[in-house]
């Protein structure tokens, strides 16, 4: 997706390889401790409902398939123009690698059991800007979901759309796999209405074990930004398979686009909200500089936002916007409109989710387990897909605002039905670039 305050991006804790977290006794709180370096993880209930987990760092644990070139020490020295640029630290070399993408790797592996153990499933779920918005309390027989209300995406989001529509998406991946772990389930969305942060509570059981190829895709879900195969249309079959995915979910319907006319239509109304959005200063910042991470620290440091490497940026491109200094708000805008025009071009395909009411949060949340569940599916099957939701953040920006509903208008126009609102908006068709894995928090950062 497209990703409260600035204390977000700057205040997550650095990973000093130690963390302790302690609650009392019987609240079905989770206490962790994190040591570095031994590879191993423990985990204890006191007897309370309280699940504790004692997790260390695995130092051997497999480099993602991206080869690491150059080696821990190396470092190449590029001097043009009389400057001179180190590489390395500016993850030339090092796409997708590091502790921060291990998840990706480790997430059925992390020695975690019981339902502590869906949780590192559930953290690799879609979401808006990889701000990762979600806390898990985790006891012997429940899951809580929490919002993080202070990782949104500022004016990018200011109704919290996109928060509660990723929320959704974990809750997607943490049923799938409480299902090929043999539980049972009763969701309930919004439990404490007095806390709308409270976002879902999943009550477990002993249960059927299903595995789904939707579960198996999970740690192979990447979204890609990359121009896609323009020789290749989506099959009429192809679209009826993906909306079918929905038929339990009635309060969502996917709208298509996939003539030449419909995709003209929603690319253009796409790329002038992007144009809008470069013109709106605060927006602007909230969209690009805010939420992504420049280099390898950076990276390695919060562990989400956008990586360079998964901007959908061109091989000379990406080389240049590693190499040099961060570009200033307005040449990042100009560039990223650039992407947003190819994108949008590319596409075989756009749709748009729909509810029939966008403020309310289930509605987002069940529409955020629909778009998981498509994604899931397209990338079992050789599809590539990104959200892309510039109209209904001008929208709702527009609203914020008071002016006049422009974008929210001509979304409405596109549905064409006045039972539906437009929620979520994105783009389908087959890759011509492999898609980048996104840094991701541990599991012991996302734990009440």
């Amino acid at each position: 997706m497209a990703g409260a305050g600035d204390t977000t991006a700057d205040g997550v804790p650095e990973d000093k390889g130690m963390t302790e977290q302690t609650e009392h006794e019987g609240t079905g709180m989770t206490e962790q401790t994190e040591h570095e370096g031994t590879g191993m993880t423990e985990q204890q209930d006191d007897g309370e409902g309280t699940v504790r987990m004692t997790r260390h760092t695995n130092e051997t644990a497999r480099l993602r398939r991206r080869a690491f070139l150059g080696g821990a020490g190396a470092t190449l020295v590029l001097v043009t123009g009389g400057g001179v640029w180190r590489a390395v630290g500016q993850g030339v070399f090092g796409a997708g690698t590091g502790p921060a993408f291990e998840p990706w790797d480790t997430w059925r592996a992390a020695g975690a059991t019981g339902p502590l153990a869906l949780v590192p499933a559930a953290i690799l779920a879609a979401n808006a800007h990889n701000t990762q918005p979600w806390l898990f309390r985790v006891g012997r027989a429940r899951i809580d979901l929490f919002a993080d209300t202070r990782r949104d995406i500022g004016a990018v989001d200011p109704f919290r759309r996109e928060m509660y529509l990723s929320l959704g998406c974990a809750l997607e991946n943490l049923l799938l796999t409480a299902q090929a772990a043999g539980y049972g389930y009763r969701l309930t969305l919004g439990p404490d209405r007095s806390n709308p942060t409270h976002a879902a509570r999943v009550d477990l059981s002993p249960g059927q074990r299903d595995v789904s190829p939707l579960y198996a895709a999970i740690p192979h879900r990447h979204t890609n930004r990359f121009a896609y195969d323009t020789s290749r249309p989506l099959p009429r079959a192809t679209l009826d398979v993906l909306t079918a995915l929905g038929d339990n979910e009635p309060a969502v319907k996917v709208f298509w686009f996939a003539t030449g006319a419909q995709r003209r239509a929603v690319g253009g109304l796409l790329v002038a909200a992007g144009r809008a959005m470069n013109g709106d200063t605060e927006q602007a910042y909230d969209n690009n500089a805010r939420w992504v991470r420049q280099d390898q620290d950076a990276i390695e440091r919060h562990r989400d936002g956008l990586t360079l490497d998964d901007l959908g940026l061109s091989g000379v491109t990406l080389l240049a916007a590693k190499m040099l200094p961060p570009p200033s708000l307005e040449s990042a805008g100009t560039a990223w409109l650039q992407v947003l025009g190819q994108q949008a071009r590319t596409a075989a395909a756009f749709g748009i989710l729909a509810v029939r009411d966008d403020r309310d949060d289930d509605h987002r949340m069940r529409a955020g387990r629909l778009w998981q569940r498509m994604h899931l599916w397209g990338t079992a099957h050789g599809l590539a897909m990104q959200p892309m939701n510039q109209a209904h953040e001008r929208a709702d920006r527009e609203a914020q605002q008071g002016g006049a509903p422009t974008f929210g208008h001509a979304v409405a126009a596109l549905i064409d039905d006045t039972r539906w609102r437009g929620v979520f908006s994105f783009r389908a068709g087959y890759p011509t670039v492999e898609a980048q894995a996104s840094p991701r928090r541990a599991v012991t950062d996302v734990l009440l």
